[in-house]
């Protein structure tokens, strides 16, 4: 049986094997969402989230699993999990979680990282398509290059490699890599569980004279990688540090009703806790 640790980011714990720090780890064994240090659960307009106990629905037959309901979409943050990270002050950040969409595939903004927003925000999403003719597909990295102190969705990483120079500011100095050359089409959640390990760093420097293309990103589904990304703006100089992580999230133009499940969600700092496929051959990666 597993046991959920929770942990605030006042009392991190150190995994030294891997570098890494974790900041929470969340495995609902219990079926409360209330009392999670640093999480906020919620649901509104005809969505709700819950804690499921059917062992033949739960990740590993385990005692609980994570599941979003929403209604079919027309706009709206219809149910979230939100977790706040401000007081560790960082701009780096390594998410692993299991994912399943066992029912109608739909899209939403699935995981997103949202900066502090003082006097503009960088932000950054790792969405389902619930715009194109593959709706519930994850096709791309969405985030801002910097240009501005408003920071969202204008530039992207594309799964399948094309429009490189979307990428923005640091278009032809970039390393970019996407192996797979491909989306992962929304014919791949099928009704069980996927393993998402997702990494994202924002590029560091204070001033239009000091700031830096060192952001990254990286995506892996299922032990393989769609996006190794090195080198990137993707922030203003001016913008705040991470200020929280969110599952669920907005979805719109949605054709009917669709449940999305979550477990297993770690976030830490400094590496991933777990392993994963080794990197990729140089071969595989271009100067965007």
């Amino acid at each position: 049986m597993k046991w959920a640790v929770l942990l605030a980011a006042s009392s991190l714990v150190a995994l030294s094997a891997h570098a890494a720090t974790t900041m929470t780890f969340l495995q609902f064994e219990v079926p409360q969402l209330s009392g999670l240090s640093g999480w906020q659960f919620g649901g509104q307009s005809g969505g709700s989230v819950d804690v499921v106990t059917d062992l033949a629905a739960t990740l590993r037959g385990s005692a609980g699993s994570l599941r979003g309901r929403y209604p079919t979409a027309t706009g709206g943050t219809y149910a979230w999990g939100s977790y706040n990270i401000s007081a560790a002050k960082t701009r780096d950040v390594y998410i692993e979680f299991w994912a399943k969409m066992p029912g109608a595939k739909q899209g939403l903004k699935f995981l997103k990282i949202f900066g502090g927003n003082s006097s503009g925000y960088a932000n950054t999403t790792f969405a389902l398509d619930y715009a194109g003719g593959d709706k519930g597909a994850m096709t791309q990295v969405s985030f801002g290059d910097g240009k501005s102190a408003s920071n969202d969705t204008a530039n992207v990483i594309n799964f399948d490699g094309s429009n490189p120079d979307w990428v923005g500011r640091s278009y032809g100095t970039a390393k970019v890599s996407t192996p797979q050359k491909s989306r992962w089409a929304s014919s791949n959640w099928g009704t069980g569980w996927h393993r998402f390990r997702i990494h994202c760093k924002f590029n560091s420097g204070t001033t239009a004279q000091n700031e830096v293309a060192d952001g990254e990103y990286y995506v892996e589904i299922d032990n393989k990688v769609y996006v190794d990304a090195k080198g990137l703006f993707n922030r203003h100089y001016s913008n705040d540090p991470i200020d929280r992580i969110e599952l669920f999230g907005w979805a719109q133009s949605g054709s009917q009703p669709f449940e999305i499940w979550y477990d297993d969600v770690r976030i830490t700092t400094g590496g991933f806790q777990s392993s994963g496929p080794t990197p990729n051959p140089a071969a595989d990666v271009r100067v965007n």
